[in-house]
């Protein structure tokens, strides 16, 4: 029990720290973000030596991709795990994820299931250091995979999904996304190098066409490419252990 009291008091922390603290929406108008399974325990036995996770959320790993997206040419996203976090206005342990690209800066919370994915419990953009848009969603989003699967693997979930503007503008919507494991030990080839053991990971919305987007990830990298709307290709990485 004392355990958990120090994890939620090093969340606050870490929360304040990195501006959190304040973000869209607060107070009884909170959303309470739901976990649809269980939650994995990091610091539950055997962890560290399980299989290396598709989705790594070890604080201090770094990605860096060259994106080449329509009408806006090629340019550099940089993703860094932060550390373990509380959800803003809830009490829901998670791990903050920053991605900084150059017209964009986003916070993300994520938490891995005992089923092999990375849910998304909530993510703010923003400018000059302040949240201009949080997204929520109910129950949590998946974001990717952690656990390597067979092909023909699939998952399926419904989320309702809410858009809060910093001028108060809610935008609610129901959303469906099905994840299908296509391939198994694809071979790819990035700025990063040349990975021949990669998941293809394909992630449908079946009630809207043209919004497919597929994944590779590779066992102790994660994601090294990505195409759908606009084209990641990894350049860099750390990941630590």
């Amino acid at each position: 029990m004392k355990r958990v009291v120090v994890a939620a008091l090093a969340a606050v922390v870490w929360l304040v720290g990195c501006g959190g603290g304040g973000s869209l929406p607060t107070g009884q108008n909170s959303p309470n973000p739901q976990l649809p399974e269980t939650p994995v325990d990091p610091n539950a036995p055997g962890k560290p030596d399980a299989d290396p996770s598709l989705w790594p959320l070890t604080q201090g790993s770094t990605w860096t991709y060259r994106i080449t997206e329509e009408g806006k040419g090629v340019f550099d996203k940089r993703v860094e795990v932060i550390g373990p976090q509380t959800v803003p206005g809830t009490t829901t342990p998670a791990t903050a994820v920053r991605s900084i690209q150059p017209t964009l800066e986003e916070l993300s919370w994520q938490v891995e299931l005992q089923s092999g994915v990375v849910v998304r419990l909530r993510e703010d953009d923003l400018k000059s250091g302040q949240v201009a848009r949080s997204t929520t969603w109910a129950p949590a989003t998946v974001k990717s995979l952690a656990k390597v699967q067979n092909q023909g693997w699939s998952y399926s979930s419904s989320i309702h999904e809410k858009v809060q503007q910093a001028d108060g503008t809610v935008d609610e919507k129901d959303r469906t996304y099905v994840w299908r494991v296509v391939a198994v030990n694809e071979t790819v080839v990035v700025p990063a190098g040349t990975f021949t053991n990669a998941i293809k990971v394909q992630r449908d919305r079946p009630d809207k066409e043209g919004k497919e987007r597929i994944y590779w990830l590779v066992p102790g990298v994660g994601k090294v490419k990505e195409e759908g709307e606009r084209l990641e290709e990894l350049s860099s990485y750390d990941v630590k252990k």
